[in-house]
């Protein structure tokens, strides 16, 4: 118990020292910072430096993230310990318009010569259901949640990395200002109460939406806001959840708009509302404009009634599993619908 005591100690001067202090000065930092841009705010990337650090001297150890968008995070984790392996998990499916992140974040590595980087080119889920054949028996010191934001994707990432956690994993989530993503991580730590939450930082609205000033306090601090957690099974650490509305009214409304017929349209639909109640003609023009392009490359995914559409018509009428030690074995597969 008192090695785990010691242990958090230092974890938390680690961040404490990252809000002081930004970004870890070491020998290669000055290339690192010529090589690298991104999104991501210069505390949160100190910290994620100084908390691998302290598995630096565990061969058992490594760093995963997952959302790796041109490599801000991973190389400059791999490029402060050097002798750590760094895992970075990605299919770039988002925000690469003209399909060249993946040779950014390879091309960033060999400029930084960070041997101990490993991308893995997939979906998160995917990856996540087979890190063994990754990891080769490393457990993961430290996992930065950075890939999908909505509420389910932040809360599998939690749950399907739990069996490669490292013993005295920390977990650090990234956009914790978005209320969904604080909820994820509120229930999460609800369900596993062997887990705590020791830092929480946030700012007053996402870095796209404030003034320059202000916008440049996000880059140089903790960018959209973040959660730190930990594995505490001896309760060392006082419980506190992330704040959230006692109102889950949001999260209810799923079940309203998952199976509305204009269910894959509803980003648009909400942008037309949007300029319809702000009286902006101009944007309900690309509003309106934006909904027909992608009505035209969705209506077949529709649904065939304006509400409670299922999508069960594929489904078995009835089944029951098959029992064996052999299927026991193999992992979960779900219906490709």
């Amino acid at each position: 118990m008192t090695e785990d005591l010691e242990f958090f100690e230092r974890a938390v001067d680690a961040v404490r020292s990252a809000d002081t202090y930004g970004l870890l000065d070491h020998e290669r930092q000055v290339l690192v910072i010529e090589v690298l841009t991104g999104y991501s705010g210069s505390k949160l990337v100190g910290a994620l430096q100084r908390l691998c650090r302290l598995f630096q001297d565990d061969d058992s150890a490594c760093y995963l993230e997952i959302g790796v968008f041109q490599g801000l995070t991973l190389n400059s984790v791999a490029s402060a310990n050097p002798g750590l392996p760094c895992f970075g998990v990605d299919n770039f499916a988002f925000f690469d318009p003209k399909h060249e992140n993946m040779a950014i974040v390879k091309a960033r590595m060999a400029a930084l010569g960070n041997d101990n980087a490993q991308l893995i080119n997939a979906d998160y889920e995917d990856a996540l259901s087979s890190l063994d054949s990754y990891l080769n028996g490393r457990k993961i010191g430290v996992y930065f949640i950075d890939g999908p934001h909505d509420y389910r994707s932040q809360l599998m990432c939690l749950e399907l990395a739990l069996p490669y956690l490292h013993e005295r994993a920390i977990v650090v989530v990234d956009d914790c200002n978005y209320e969904h993503v604080r909820q994820a991580n509120a229930d999460f730590l609800r369900t596993h109460n062997e887990w705590a939450l020791f830092t929480q930082a946030y700012t007053s609205a996402h870095p796209s939406n404030l003034d320059v000033p202000r916008r440049k306090i996000a880059e140089s601090g903790w960018w959209n806001g973040v959660n730190v957690l930990c594995r505490d099974p001896a309760f060392l650490i006082a419980r506190e959840l992330p704040p959230t509305p006692r109102s889950r009214e949001r999260f209810e409304n799923d079940h309203l708009v998952h199976p509305h017929r204009m269910a894959p349209m509803v980003v648009e639909c909400l942008a037309v509302a949007d300029a319809l109640v702000t009286f902006s003609p101009a944007r309900m023009v690309r509003a309106i404009m934006s909904f027909f392009r992608k009505y035209k490359t969705c209506h077949q995914k529709l649904g065939g009634f304006t509400a409670m559409n299922t999508n069960s018509e594929r489904l078995d009428e009835f089944s029951t599993a098959d029992i064996s030690s052999r299927t026991a074995r193999n992992p979960p597969k779900s219906l490709d619908m």
